[in-house]
């Protein structure tokens, strides 16, 4: 009976160890729900013209602070090509890798214009704000550049033109600490190059 006791405390202990480790959250306190208003940042916004797909922001700033066309990538050994409209910017919920639907049309353009050049690859970036540790955010920007992915692969695109990598939140588009900069933070960019 006392080994069974043992070895039933042993059991609880470690069955509660494992729980807590799952339950971990850097989130700060009192976080919950965020507005839908702050799924997508506010900002005017104008088309991309011609055959270039997505949206750019009205000030032509580029997130991520991305150098000119032409630079290899060194994650994804992809070669950037300048094209109007890209980058493209999906925005994301706090802490969600959900993609909303108020996102799903630039991804429509993107898809439809790789479908039209097949020799250019898509880099997806997967960005995250400032909160949450550094692993959990390099984890959440991954899982926001793979369901990016998915949705272009639901769009026939072959996987093999996808390259995903993850910054977490090492390349903020704004600096700075608060909502405002924090929603612009957490997205994916998508950029066209050509594979050397």
């Amino acid at each position: 009976m006392m080994i069974f006791s043992r070895i039933l405390g042993a059991g609880l202990l470690l069955g509660t160890m494992v729980l807590m480790s799952g339950c971990e959250s850097d989130k700060p306190a009192g976080a919950g729900t965020i507005p839908a208003a702050w799924d997508e940042p506010d900002g005017t916004r104008v088309p991309g013209s011609g055959n270039a797909p997505g949206w750019n922001t009205a000030s032509n700033e580029t997130p991520g602070n991305w150098g000119a066309g032409g630079d290899v990538d060194e994650r994804t050994g992809v070669r950037r090509v300048n094209v109007e409209g890209f980058p493209v910017v999906v925005y994301f919920g706090y802490d969600t890798d959900r993609i909303n639907a108020s996102e799903t049309s630039k991804l429509d353009q993107v898809a439809g214009y790789l479908k039209s050049q097949p020799n250019l690859v898509l880099v997806i970036e997967g960005h995250c704000d400032e909160r949450g540790t550094e692993e959990y955010n390099r984890a959440l920007g991954e899982r926001r550049a793979i369901a990016v992915e998915n949705m272009m692969a639901s769009h026939g695109l072959d996987l093999a033109r996808i390259r995903t990598v993850s910054y977490g939140e090492d390349k903020p588009a704004v600096a700075g600490s608060g909502e405002e900069a924090w929603s612009k933070n957490r997205r994916a960019e998508l950029w066209v190059g050509t594979v050397q």
